[in-house]
Formats: C-alpha cells, structure tokens, sequence
C-alpha cells in the first residue's frame, strides 16, 4: 500500500484492515521518498513520514511499515518496488484508490505492473463502487472482466478523512477530531509539522 502518507490518518489504517479482511498474509504500507506524482513544496521529510507510518501500524497484526521507498534517493516508482518483491518470490497486491487506477496509464510500465501485480482498487470519488468501471481505462476494464481476481473491488465503507484537510486543519489550528492514531498526532505536534512557517523537511530530511 503505497503513498505519502503525509500524514498517516484513520483511513489509510481502516483500509489497510479492509485489505486484510479481504485475505492479505500482510499489509506492508509503504512511504514514498519522492513521488513522482506530486510536486507540493510542503511534503514533510522522509523521515518525518516513515516515522509516522510506523507510529500508526504499530500494535496492530498484520500491517507493517516498509522502507524500501524511504531510503533510495530516487523517485519513487511503484514498478521498481513490485519487481523487487516478485523477484524475492513474493505475490504482490497492490491496494490503490479508482483516481489511481483511473490514471495508471501516467504510470511508469504500467502494463507490466498490472501484469506482475494484483490490485485491490477501492473507489474514490468521483467514483462510487456502482459506476467505477466507467472512470477506468478500456483494457483495464476489460481485465476485470476476463480476470476478475485480477483487479478486486473493494466495497467496505472507507473513511472519507483527507491528509490534505489533516494539514489544512493544523495550519488553521483547528481540532483533529480522531483523525490521527493518537501516537501520530502526539508526533505532529510534537515535532510542530505542517504549522504556517515551519520548514517540513527540517528534522527529517
């Protein structure tokens, strides 16, 4: 389960249960050192964001915090983590959002990625489970159909929490209301992430 986790929250964790439910030996979250899809300047370090991830997994079976991402200092590219861990012998699952499926063809080998991975894609609005094959390239949408357990839709009810309200909400000063594990939040405010005027990457890059 990749991404920036910037920060982690309640959603990112429920959908990783969700995933296990659904069947998975082991979620494995892993933290992007440099997504190649994102250009925000406020992106918190590294390891700020692997810290955090591992302050939300913590406790819980079955999720764990990968740092494969984290410690190259290259872009990170899903393709060159999943051929990693095929080629240790492992079957991997990828569990992205409809938004991310929708725009796979933006994604580095994206074919040979949907060849060598499983998916388990959950919607994102614009997208309901009803309608998300509409969102989704042809041949994707072909594939669910001839490879059902190829791509699977995940229709558990997911949090709607956003990591960009998460900062919006610190930078304001506004309550989180549970939206961080109670370790994370403890971490940003102790460390004073995403305040107006704080450099994000100063203790963790």
């Amino acid at each position: 389960m990749g991404g920036t986790f910037d920060p982690i929250h309640r959603g990112h964790l429920r959908l990783a249960q969700a995933g296990l439910a659904r069947g998975l030996e082991r979620v494995e979250m892993m933290p992007a050192r440099r997504p190649p899809h994102k250009h925000r300047p406020d992106i918190a370090g590294p390891f700020h964001r692997f810290a955090m991830a591992a302050l939300g997994a913590a406790g819980q079976p079955g999720l764990g915090v990968s740092d494969f991402e984290i410690s190259r200092d290259t872009p990170s590219y899903t393709i060159e983590t999943v051929r990693h861990f095929t080629t240790l012998g492992h079957d991997v699952t990828l569990i992205m959002g409809s938004d991310s499926l929708a725009d796979i063809e933006s994604w580095r080998d994206y074919r040979e990625l949907l060849d060598r991975a499983r998916v388990m894609v959950y919607p994102r609005r614009p997208a309901t489970v009803d309608d998300l094959a509409a969102h989704l390239p042809a041949w994707v949408r072909e594939r669910m159909e001839r490879q059902p357990s190829a791509i699977e839709v995940m229709n558990e009810p997911l949090d709607e929490v956003s990591s960009s309200e998460i900062r919006e909400r610190i930078r304001i000063g506004h309550p989180l209301d549970g939206m961080l594990p109670p370790a994370v939040e403890e971490y940003v405010l102790k460390q004073g992430l995403y305040v107006a005027g704080v450099a994000p990457g100063e203790a963790g890059d």
